[in-house]
């Protein structure tokens, strides 16, 4: 049989809830013109549900695909979370592949879709369309972050990018939403700067007590103390997360030790540890603080921590004291 211009299945299928829906949603800007009004044309069932409760039936399903619509060229049918429909009635979609309706698409949208089954080679055979949609690695983040803000004429510098994922985490329509809600907030300006995602994002209880380690890295006792203590009253739990913070840091501070000394220059490795486009605080907090002083703060570290857990020290009086420590 020829391939038909039009698909005549669409599969959309992965774990990435954002991709899904901006698939379908550009699919469905493809099959139908945009003078069709889509309450007409579209016919959607909830795989999920069972027929008595709404959900699709092969027949129904089958009908509405048959039939023409009086009001536009194509008739769409969507199974959204379709896995059930597809397993229960797969011979059924594989014999009305070899003679699909010369007028309807259905849109299929499922977990997973094996390359190996004949529904999927026969779904391609004839010109249907079968579009994977994984979540993306940690690593490629920041990319599509940067992505994002391209499409809304917006840059985006790659340390930024990595700091919003690290505030949003790795949900792609909630770093979109945040990436939109940046965009309109600079205005005019071309670039999404670091300022602005604190300025509208915010700081995760992380990243304040990683301001608190660089200020006092860099000597600044005064400002070390204020942002810890804002801290503390802008999240009372901070200060139960605040041992492994510090220690994360100062283990931070000795891999940065380390590269250096391999012959690494603090500009190659200021992005490795976390400080984007920061060498020259590294470099001071590396003169400042030297690899025996940063594994004499873990000592101390580990000791508070461990009277701490059995109520001979405060955590409060103990890292302010460690702060003053590292700042002298």
């Amino acid at each position: 049989m020829a391939k038909q211009t039009r698909p005549p299945i669409i599969v959309v299928f992965g774990d990435e809830s954002f991709q899904i829906s901006q698939t379908i949603s550009r699919r469905l800007d493809a099959v139908l013109p945009p003078e069709v009004d889509r309450g007409m044309a579209i016919t959607a069932y909830d795989g999920a549900l069972g027929e008595d409760a709404g959900g699709p039936s092969l027949a129904a399903v089958m009908d509405d695909l048959r039939t023409p619509s009086f009001f536009a060229a194509v008739r769409v049918v969507i199974i959204r979370d379709a896995d059930k429909f597809v397993t229960a009635y797969r011979e059924a979609l594989e014999a009305y592949l070899e003679q699909p309706s010369p007028s309807g698409v259905l849109l299929l949208e499922v977990k997973s879709f094996p390359k190996t089954t004949r529904l999927y080679k026969r779904a391609i055979e004839i010109g249907g369309e079968v579009i994977e949609c994984r979540r993306l690695a940690e690593r490629d983040l920041p990319e599509f972050v940067i992505g994002a803000a391209h499409a809304l004429g917006k840059k985006l510098r790659p340390a930024v990018a990595a700091r919003l994922v690290q505030l949003i985490g790795s949900d792609q329509g909630l770093l979109t939403n945040e990436t939109q809600k940046l965009a309109i907030y600079v205005g005019d300006n071309a670039e999404i700067a670091d300022a602005d995602v604190t300025a509208l994002v915010g700081q995760s209880r992380e990243e304040k007590i990683f301001s608190v380690m660089d200020a006092a890295g860099q000597g600044r006792l005064d400002e070390a103390m204020r942002l810890y203590r804002q801290a503390l009253l802008s999240d009372p739990a901070a200060v139960f997360k605040a041992v492994g913070g510090v220690a994360f840091v100062l283990r931070r501070w000795l891999t940065a030790h380390e590269m250096l000394e391999s012959g690494m220059s603090p500009r190659a490795v200021a992005p490795k540890v976390m400080m984007w486009g920061r060498e020259n605080e590294l470099r001071e907090i590396m003169q400042r603080a030297p690899k025996s002083r940063v594994r004499r703060a873990l000592a101390e570290l580990a000791e508070l921590d461990a009277q701490a857990k059995v109520g001979a020290r405060s955590i409060e009086a103990g890292l302010e004291s460690l702060l003053a420590r590292i700042a002298s």
